[in-house]
Formats: structure tokens, sequence, C-alpha cells
């Protein structure tokens, strides 16, 4: 979500702090960064270690912080930042980790990098920086990252004056080397193709939030591309669409995979309220399974969909300009052919301006909410939420009242 990008000028340093725990018992995970950092804009777990894209640090050089968690319990976050970083390049703008790696990507460095790192010896080791081939300033290659197992997906939504495309790399040998670059058969300029990516197993799904139909005045309605391995090549298997398009609703700014599902976000829906759709593949052939609404209905600017996550029969979503901007993240879950919204508690605190929800990371038990707009003096050092039903201690229904600090009376 490259267009929508929230990051303010920094203007001191600050100490951060050890992870600590709310009223609730779910843990505040934050770090030393200064008043515009907005750490969590971008999240990921491997159900160890939690990373937290911190792109606005360092005068937007940006910065990247992992923080490994047993259940509620967490040790200091550590650094992970590149050596050859300068002013505006983002990075940690989009975090994707997988087992023992680890991808950043840093779009506004020239036509945008993707570092690769592997956890070896305690510590995450930078292995190889990735650009694209024939790139040129402006494509924001690394706006969009996700690794699964030997490969990479990483979008450049900026590419070929904003059509954009989305680039696949492998690592069978030892080097990771580009082996696609992907993009719509009806690709058009502006449609950002790679403003979002996800990967399957040998599915790549990318989103194009602005691209529009050839009906006079359509825009920004958005879709899916759904591209397949047939090997060695790659070819797109699906479109996918919202079964209501209107103009301007992003379908496609946020989506994830798991199994053979997606999950795609249209956060501008509805006047802004938003919605998300659930996809299912049969074979070669995707149906539209689901959509899924704001539990309580939502109100228009809540933006609910700009951040999602999937993992098999559970969904977590974010509306992070609900409640007056405090936020609001509620997971969901599918069972008897129908997706329910949980009554849990993913946040304990909620702040004025937080933006809870900006960013989201769902993995089994673990939950994690990103809250970039999170400090005492509204000054986006940022934050995130974690919450581990692992450790056997929660119970869906357990309501937070701290919400209500966020309505405005």
């Amino acid at each position: 979500m490259g267009e929508h990008v929230r990051l303010q000028v920094l203007v001191c340093a600050f100490a951060g702090s050890l992870a600590s725990f709310g009223a609730h018992a779910q843990t505040l995970l934050q770090a030393p960064t200064e008043p515009g950092a907005d750490l969590a804009f971008a999240l990921a777990s491997n159900g160890i270690h939690v990373v937290a894209g911190a792109p606005g640090s360092d005068d937007r050089a940006g910065r990247a912080y992992s923080i490994e968690c047993i259940g509620q319990s967490c040790l200091a976050p550590v650094l992970v930042q590149a050596n050859d970083l300068a002013s505006g390049d983002l990075f940690g703008a989009a975090v994707s980790v997988f087992a023992d790696t680890l991808v950043i990507g840093a779009p506004d460095q020239g036509s945008g990098a993707v570092y690769v790192y592997v956890y070896s010896g305690g510590s995450w080791q930078l292995q190889e920086k990735l650009s694209a081939s024939a790139g040129v300033n402006g494509d924001r290659f690394g706006a969009a990252v996700s690794v699964l197992a030997d490969r990479i997906a990483i979008g450049a939504p900026g590419a070929d004056n904003g059509t954009g495309a989305a680039y696949v790399f492998e690592n069978p040998g030892g080097n990771w080397t580009q082996t696609a670059r992907l993009q719509a058969a009806d690709a058009d300029v502006d449609h950002a193709l790679g403003s979002s990516v996800a990967l399957g197993a040998d599915t790549v799904v990318a989103g194009a939030p602005h691209w529009a139909s050839s009906t006079v005045g359509a825009f920004s309605q958005g879709a899916a591309y759904v591209f397949v391995r047939t090997s060695p090549a790659w070819e797109q298997q699906a479109r996918l669409q919202s079964t209501s398009p209107a103009n301007g609703q992003l379908f496609g700014s946020a989506l994830a995979v798991s199994g053979e599902r997606a999950l795609i976000g249209a956060p501008l829906a509805n006047a802004g309220t938003g919605n998300a759709h659930v996809f299912l593949r049969t074979g070669s052939v995707w149906s539209h399974q689901a959509q899924i609404t704001p539990a309580g209905g939502g109100l228009p600017g809540d933006r609910f969909g700009w951040s999602v996550s999937l993992d098999a029969d559970q969904a977590l979503i974010g509306a992070p300009f609900a409640l007056d901007g405090c936020g609001a993240s509620t997971r969901y879950v599918f069972a008897a052919g129908n997706w329910t919204a949980s009554a849990e508690t993913l946040v304990s605190d909620y702040v004025v301006g937080g933006l809870n929800g900006w960013s989201v990371s769902l993995l089994g038990p673990r939950r994690l909410i990103g809250v970039p707009g999170f400090s005492s003096a509204a000054s986006h050092r940022g934050a995130a939420w974690l919450r581990d039903v692992g450790d056997g201690i929660f119970a869906d229904g357990y309501e937070s009242g701290a919400a209500a600090l966020c309505i405005p009376d």
C-alpha cells in the first residue's frame, strides 16, 4: 500500500522499551524507535520470531526489528538493518518470514530493492540483495513481498508507468535467481499490479487495486490475479474480482493465501466501510466463497480490509480507521459453511490515532496487530500487540471496554 504511506518526519532519538504486558495479558511489542518510525507498518511471524518494519526510521531510510516470542514471553527486540541504506529508501515497508528466511523490502531505493536474510548462529544474517532486471526509478520493487520455502514473490506496482508487475525469485542451489516477471493478460497503465502479493504452492496471487473495467468512467475497482507455475513457465490462471465491483473500492490492495483459499480486501468498498472476499480453488477453478463484512456493520471510513491475514479456517482483518482512527481488528473463523466473527479481545489498550490493524499477521494460535501510530505523544513511534492463545489462558468472549475511549461523545 505504498500510496497510503503515513510516515512522519523524524525529529529526535528515543530509547525504546522491552516487551511489556497489557491489562488482559496481550503483549505490547515495542523497540527503540524515534518519532515517525511507524514500527509495525508491516508485520510477519514464523511462529517464533515476530518481525516488524519501521520504514520511517532514520529519516525514512528504515529499519526492521526481530523479536523472539515463546507464547506471551518475548525477548528484547533485535535490530535488522542493511548497511547501504539512504534517506527515503523505506526499508521495512514490507516484510515476510518463513522458517529461517526473512525478506524485507526497500521499495523507494532507486527502482526498489529486497534484502534476504537467513537465521544462523542466533541472528539474522544478510544472504543477498535482490533487484529487478531492467528496473527503473519509481518501479517500487519490494513494495510487497512474500516468501515460502525457496521461493519469493515481489511486487513492483510502479513498473511500466504504473502497470505494475510481480517477480518470482527462486533459490534451488544457494543463489536467488529471478525466474519470472508476471503481468496481467489485460495489463494497463496505472493498474498497479503487485501492490500486494502472496505465495501458495506453485501459486502467486498479486493485487491490482487500480484495475478498472473498460466502461467509461470506471476507476480503481480492483482485481487480483492468480498465476500458477506450469514447469518451468508461469501462466495466468484467474482474475478475481468483487462480486459487486464499484469505482474506487481498491479490491486487491491487501490479500493473503492459505492452501486453496485466497482472502482479498476491498477497504474502500461501501463508502469506505470496506469488506473482504474469500475465494476457493477447486482444481483450476476459483469460486467466490464469502464476502466478509465488519462485525456490527462498520461505518463509512473504517476501511475494513486494509490488512488481511489467512491461516486455514481463520482470518484476521484490520480496519485501521475505525473508532475515530483508533482502529480495530477482528478474527473470523470458518465453521458450518460460514465465516463468523470471534469475540476475543485482540488489543488491550486503544490509542487515539493508533491505527490498530494497519498491519495484521495470523499463524496458528498467534495473532499480531500493528499499531504504527502508537505513542504516548501521538508521534508514530509504533508498536504491535501480540496475543498467543497457545498459553491456554484466553477464551473467546472476553471483551475489553477500552475501545469506548475512542468513540467521540
